[in-house]
């Protein structure tokens, strides 16, 4: 009898834990995984008007080296402005991951909202951020905040005193760098203007499904000065001093990283810098300009003084050895080209300075394929670049909005090794073309461009009636092994160029 009952309590037993323990193994992991993410209101005010940028900071703070994943869920008020210890700096294996409600508002002027500098294993997932700030035209403001307090006068900027005082420290004290007698690398008013700053040996750096955006309403000189700026600087745990060559020895650039789902509305630079083992995909960019008064005035900034803008500025110093743009792949872009403003150079007397084209790229090992460009500034500035393909191509400018100065694809840095243009349609808006759509290449250090499958496609050209006729529109390259095939379309005659 008492065998049976043990028996009978035993299987009672068994099927308790059939019907209980799934549920038991759900509340463990649903226990788990809530240990590893953590709201960001536990530090701010979720209520996107009160400045929570000592917040803010603390939340990343305590996220890195991968303590949780911080979840942004409620809109967040960052106040940067001027002040040079306002950047937020994002350290090694920091996750933020952002849900519908998720966003942030930033306002930086001259200095960056956020620092990646020298960190790794970096994952920024569905970020959705507004800019609320506004570049001035005239780079030299009245001083700059130290935690909150005015300093000084038009005669120290926010930006170079970020730099010396705000970036430089930081990197002493967090990445090892003992500088003697100099500073962390000087980029630039344009770049430390970006909201994102990536510095020196960035790696492992992922950024998918982020929307940077201004109101609908805003004006052209209320757009993001730059998204992101991706400079070399010293490598960590050395000394660092103006004797220290520009090697990859003793610097590195932005490496192993990956842009996608990137959307765009309302700025001036999207990318610029150098990277190395860089993805770019899945990218929409909607409206932009160049910075510019509130009536749309001063394009450029005073005496132009801000870098002519693009979707992407990807460039590179050839002398600087291991620093190279290489392996870099830009894939399904769409810049829809929605301009607000006026082009900076009227041409004449009035010095010229740059176009703000959709891309302006160089580097080693390059794939760019499936990119499509309406804005009528124009598609293209190549770098030098070796072995580098650009592919299935979509581009319609305006050469009388550029004031008939500049083309649509431009070669102003040679020498170009192994280039390749394929599949092209090149479409120039303006009722008489005067300026070439694609500017050729004389320098003898060329090899092996190709062009194929390109085709012009043009209202009228100016030079039709003089001695050369349509063929004056074609252009000359040089270089050994080099093959050209453009066919322009003028008022539907044929041109052929090879």
């Amino acid at each position: 009898m008492n065998k049976l009952l043990f028996q009978f309590r035993l299987i009672c037993s068994i099927l308790v834990l059939v019907v209980l323990f799934p549920s038991m193994i759900d509340v463990a992991h649903a226990q788990t995984s809530s240990a590893k993410s953590r709201s960001i209101r536990s530090w701010v005010h979720c209520d996107g008007k009160t400045d929570d940028a000592a917040g803010v900071t603390a939340a990343f703070a305590a996220a890195k080296n991968g303590a949780f994943t911080l979840t942004v869920d409620c809109p967040v008020f960052i106040h940067v402005g001027t002040d040079i210890h306002r950047p937020i700096y994002i350290d090694n294996e920091t996750t933020v991951q952002f849900t519908k409600n998720g966003l942030f508002k930033v306002d930086n002027v001259q200095v960056p909202a956020f620092v990646i500098a020298n960190s790794s294993k970096i994952r920024l997932l569905g970020w959705s951020l507004q800019y609320t700030g506004q570049l001035p035209v005239d780079p030299h403001i009245a001083g700059y905040y130290d935690n909150g307090t005015l300093v000084g006068d038009k005669t120290h900027q926010p930006a170079p005193v970020f730099n010396d005082r705000g970036l430089t420290p930081w990197l002493a004290a967090n990445r090892g760098i003992h500088f003697v007698q100099a500073a962390a690398p000087w980029s630039g008013y344009t770049n430390t203007s970006a909201i994102f700053f990536l510095v020196g040996g960035v790696k492992d750096l992922e950024v998918r499904n982020l929307r940077v955006f201004v109101a609908p309403q805003a004006k052209g000189s209320q757009f993001i000065p730059m998204v992101f700026s991706s400079i070399a600087s010293y490598n960590g745990n050395q000394t660092a001093s103006h004797q220290v060559p520009m090697t990859s020895q003793f610097y590195s650039i932005p490496s192993n990283v990956t842009f996608s789902n990137i959307d765009l509305d309302g700025y001036y630079m999207g990318w610029q810098g150098s990277f190395q083992n860089a993805v770019f995909e899945h990218i929409r960019a909607h409206r932009y300009g160049d910075l510019q008064d509130d009536q749309g005035g001063t394009v450029g900034g005073v005496g132009k003084w801000f870098a002519p803008p693009h979707l992407f500025y990807l460039n590179y110093n050839p002398t600087q050895t291991g620093l190279e743009n290489r392996n870099i792949r830009v894939t399904d872009v769409i810049d829809y080209g929605i301009r607000v403003g006026t082009a900076r150079d009227k041409g004449g007397s009035d010095p010229g300075s740059g176009y703000a084209n959709s891309l302006k790229i160089g580097g080693i090992d390059v794939v760019v394929d499936g990119y499509k460009s309406y804005r009528p500034d124009g598609f293209l500035d190549l770098l030098t670049s070796k072995n580098l393909k650009i592919s299935n191509v979509d581009a319609t400018y305006d050469s009388s909005f550029l004031h008939d100065i500049y083309p649509a694809i431009r070669l102003p840095q040679a020498p170009y090794q192994q280039v390749t243009f394929e599949n092209f349609h090149i479409v120039d808006r303006a009722a008489v073309s005067k300026q070439s759509p694609i500017w050729g290449s004389l320098n003898a250090q060329n090899s092996q461009f190709i062009i194929t499958n390109v085709l012009v496609t043009l209202n009228s050209w100016a030079q039709a009636s003089g001695p050369k006729g349509l063929a004056s529109v074609c252009t000359t390259f040089k270089g050994a092994g080099s093959q050209v095939d453009i066919q322009f379309s003028i008022g539907g005659h044929i041109q052929k160029c090879n």
